[in-house]
């Protein structure tokens, strides 16, 4: 993203959830350069929302089902989580990162109701993602941003998975596992941990 761009991606994100981030830069040396912006919780959503920034540089192979070709991502964490802790919130900022670069280092396309995963590091929980619409935010359209011409962006929400949900995803099929995390009524399961409590 052009600074242009950036600005007009950050007052999207600004508008919807009606504060201002911090922006974390990466100190990364790929060709796509990917900032995160860290929202804290606040009334209208008590909780941390990051906030890829330049994944959607990455224009996907075309696929049959899709929302688009240019995707950003984000990530919901409990407030209970002190994500001003560097070295909290230095994980968080890995997954999230991992996840918007994995297309584009892969070369692949992924969209609402795909998951990704990988190899489980020692000592951890989340193994995997599932790409959903972040369907706790009241206006669904801060999934849609354009930035330009030829650069529409889609923002899906990535919720870490351990090796059990993984297992449900797989048995049941994305469209019910959605269903799962956010069902017509009762406990949504929206929030990204590292280890799996009952906020879940």
């Amino acid at each position: 993203m052009n600074t242009r761009q950036m600005d007009k991606f950050t007052d999207h994100c600004a508008k919807f959830f009606d504060q201002e981030p911090m922006i974390m830069h990466t100190e990364s040396h790929m060709d796509m350069h990917v900032d995160v912006l860290l929202f804290e919780p606040n009334e209208k959503y008590p909780f941390w929302k990051l906030v890829t920034m330049g994944a959607s540089d990455y224009k996907m192979p075309k696929t049959e089902f899709s929302l688009g070709d240019r995707n950003e991502y984000m990530m919901f964490v409990d407030a209970d989580e002190d994500l001003t802790d560097r070295f909290v919130v230095d994980w968080y900022y890995q997954q999230l990162m991992n996840i918007a670069l994995m297309p584009y280092k892969e070369k692949f396309a992924v969209s609402y109701g795909h998951s990704m995963e990988w190899e489980l590091e020692d000592g951890e929980e989340m193994c995997g993602c599932f790409l959903e619409m972040p369907q706790v935010l009241e206006d669904p359209s801060i999934m849609r941003c354009k930035l330009g011409l030829f650069h529409d962006v889609v923002l899906l929400q990535a919720i870490l998975l351990n090796k059990h949900e993984i297992e449900k995803l797989l048995t049941v099929g994305p469209e019910d596992f959605s269903y799962y995390l956010y069902p017509d009524t009762g406990r949504q399961h929206y929030l990204s941990q590292r280890r799996r409590t009952s906020k879940f």
